[in-house]
Order: C-alpha cells, then sequence, then structure tokens
C-alpha cells in the first residue's frame, strides 16, 4: 500500500508529526461533510473516533489512507457535477428554476394516450421534453415506442406493472425535490370556471306611488337588487402558467400535494383554493417528491385517496385548486387497470374499508352512489 505521507494533494505534502496529522484530518473530515451537503453524493460515513476528536494512534495510517482517498473522490465527483456531465445533478439544479416533469404512467393504451392526454399537453403547447411515459414491460415499451411518435414526449421508460407498484416506482425513479406532474393517459379536456356576476334592479311601483317624493327617492336608492353569479367552463387558458403557480403555491405554504376539482362541473365547482383535508383526485395531480415510506402506496383501487390522506396526516395541508377541473370517463375506458380482469367494484369495497379502519376519525364509508362503486369521504373540521 502506497505510503500516504507521500501522497500530494493540492500541491501540499502531509506533514509527517503526529499532532499535524490530527490537525489535518480534522480539516479534512470537515471538507468532507462541507462537499456532502452541497453535493448529491453518497453521505460519507465518519467514524466517532474522528468526529468525537477522540484519536488512537493505531488507527491513525487506516483513517489517513481512508478519508484523503475518500477526499480525492469527492473532489473528483465535485469536478464532475461542475463540468455539467452529471444529468441527474442537471435535472434537479434546473428544477429549482420553476421547472417540473410530467409524468404519465400507462398500460397497454398506446392508441388511446396519444388520442387524449399527449394531443391535450400538445394543445396547450406543453414542451414535449418534459413529457416522460412509463409503461410496465418490455413487451409494453415495444409496443408503445412502435405506436407514438417520438415527437410527442421525451423518455419512454419501463417501470412495474400495477398501478400503486408504478406510482411508488416513479416516486423513487426522481430524486427528492423533484416537481412532478402526474396524469393520466385518457384525459379529454382541462377546464377553469368563469364567473360573472349580473344584477338587476327592481323598484317597487306600487310603494312609490302611495309615498311622497322624498320617501319615493328613498325607496328607489335602495329598491331591491337580485344578484345572480352565471358559471361556466372554458379550457384552462395557460396550463404551464397554472402548474408552476400550483408549484410555487405549494412552497410558500409547506404544501407537497396539490390538485384539481375531481370534475368538470360549473354547478359544484368555486372560484377557490383550499388547503384543508379535500379529495385530491389522481387523474391529474403535482407532488414534490419525497422518499418516505409512509408515502408509499399500499392499494391500486383508490391509491388517490390513500395518497391524499398520507400527505395530510405528515403536512395537515394539501392544496386543491376548485376552479380547474377534468373531463376523463371514469371506469369506463379500455385498457389501462381495466385489463386486470379484477371486479372494481369489489376491490374498491376492500379499499375503503382498509382506509377507514386506519383513518377513522377522518373518514367516512359511502355506498350510496349511482355507480355503485364503494367510495371513501375525507372529514374536513
Amino acid at each position: 500500500m502506497t505510503n500516504i505521507t507521500n501522497t500530494k494533494i493540492s500541491n501540499k505534502f502531509i506533514p509527517r508529526t503526529h499532532s499535524h496529522t490530527k490537525s489535518r484530518i480534522k480539516h479534512i473530515v470537515n471538507k468532507i461533510k462541507h462537499t456532502n451537503k452541497n453535493t448529491n453524493n453518497t453521505k460519507t460515513i465518519i467514524p466517532n473516533t474522528i468526529t468525537n476528536n477522540k484519536f488512537q494512534t493505531t488507527d491513525f495510517k487506516v483513517y489517513k489512507q481512508k478519508y484523503f482517498n475518500t477526499l480525492l473522490e469527492t473532489k473528483s465527483q465535485e469536478h464532475i457535477t461542475n463540468t455539467n456531465t452529471n444529468t441527474n445533478t442537471n435535472q434537479y439544479n434546473n428544477q429549482s428554476n420553476n421547472q417540473y416533469i410530467i409524468v404519465i404512467p400507462s398500460y397497454n393504451r398506446p392508441e388511446l394516450i396519444q388520442k387524449k392526454t399527449l394531443a391535450l399537453l400538445n394543445k396547450h403547447n406543453i414542451d414535449s421534453t418534459l413529457i416522460n411515459i412509463f409503461v410496465s414491460d418490455k413487451e409494453q415499451y415495444d409496443l408503445y415506442k412502435d405506436k407514438i411518435p417520438s415527437s410527442l414526449y421525451n423518455n419512454l421508460i419501463i417501470g412495474v406493472k400495477g398501478l400503486k407498484n408504478q406510482r411508488n416506482y416513479i416516486n423513487n425513479y426522481y430524486p427528492e425535490g423533484y416537481h412532478i406532474v402526474q396524469m393520466d393517459d385518457d384525459i379529454d379536456k382541462i377546464v377553469q370556471l368563469v364567473s360573472k356576476r349580473k344584477s338587476s334592479r327592481k323598484s317597487s311601483r306600487k310603494s312609490s306611488r302611495k309615498s311622497s317624493r322624498k320617501t319615493s327617492r328613498k325607496t328607489s336608492r335602495n329598491s331591491s337588487r337580485k344578484s345572480s353569479i352565471y358559471k361556466s367552463l372554458i379550457s384552462i387558458e395557460d396550463l404551464d402558467t397554472f402548474i408552476k403557480k400550483a408549484f410555487n403555491k405549494c412552497k410558500t405554504n409547506g404544501i407537497f400535494l396539490w390538485g384539481v376539482y375531481p370534475l368538470a362541473n360549473a354547478y359544484f365547482m368555486t372560484d377557490t383554493t383550499t388547503t384543508d383535508l379535500r379529495f385530491i383526485v389522481g387523474p391529474m395531480f403535482g407532488i414534490i417528491n419525497r422518499h418516505r415510506p409512509d408515502l408509499q402506496l399500499t392499494l391500486d383501487e383508490k391509491e388517490n385517496s390513500e395518497r391524499t390522506l398520507q400527505h395530510w396526516v405528515i403536512d395537515k395541508k394539501v392544496l386543491r385548486f376548485n376552479n380547474i377541473g377534468i373531463e376523463t370517463n371514469y371506469y369506463k375506458n379500455k385498457g389501462g387497470m381495466q385489463n386486470d380482469g379484477k371486479d372494481r367494484k369489489a376491490e374498491a369495497l376492500k379499499s375503503v374499508i382498509y382506509l377507514h379502519n386506519k383513518y377513522p376519525s377522518i373518514t367516512k364509508i359511502h355506498l350510496g352512489k349511482k355507480s355503485g362503486v364503494p367510495e371513501i369521504k375525507l372529514l374536513s373540521f
């Protein structure tokens, strides 16, 4: 083994004296700690004998060799990062610049995804380099690669089969802090609410005839006013700006999950943005990515409810834009989870029972939908 005292670092030879060696090791350990804070490198484990300043003479040669080598490797990695050859690091740095990615998990729907979600994103001028499609296996990869023009997306990535498994895979695939918009492959339209207030003024003729001129004027001024709010839906005006706004609101308010109204229905939608416990629907949502065991999904059916509850328990806030909605055919399009051959209503019932047992104080089981699909209601206080 090469004698560490003959190793040259930054044009300075390592001192041979015991006291100088102790000082030099402390300096390098601090440097390693500082470097790890500013890079995406795996953290270096530093023995307590060094960090606690308890130096033992018999261990010096081992420590010197190990940490001088580590420093050289760290410096080399710093050089790689600074010369912009580390793709993952660069993507992460770009994300800090108000950037995001769109991820679409899809299964056996190469034609549908083109007709629906990819066409929608193209219509709203979303840069295709932001769009990644996740498929389950090599067979699906070849199918999508053959049928979808590469100009419509950035990467086609092989993940795993099953919705919850794929969502977890996506979560682990990207670094923490990434701004990720997940979208289903069958979204028809993203809409926004437009509310217009109109008022009509009615004077009481009978009252004015019986009253004096003074009273008549007063009655005229205070004549009954009836205001009506006319609500309608239009296609979202600027999807890119909306997504960036959503993530900025999350960062400002310490929120890690945002979503939209689950339907495109002007009657029920409102011009509000809420942070209380409300359902964040699965076809379109955004997360600031975190690698936490308690954010791993365990359900295929009702995975969107599970994700909402997980984030609420951790953060006590989820962000929902009640003036933005989506048009999609829940449970109807071929492919996707429909290909599993399972009774989805029976699976949904198992899921709502599981979620209610896990979160009894903030959920309620609802079995009264016309569709017959069991639901879990979230209780906001």
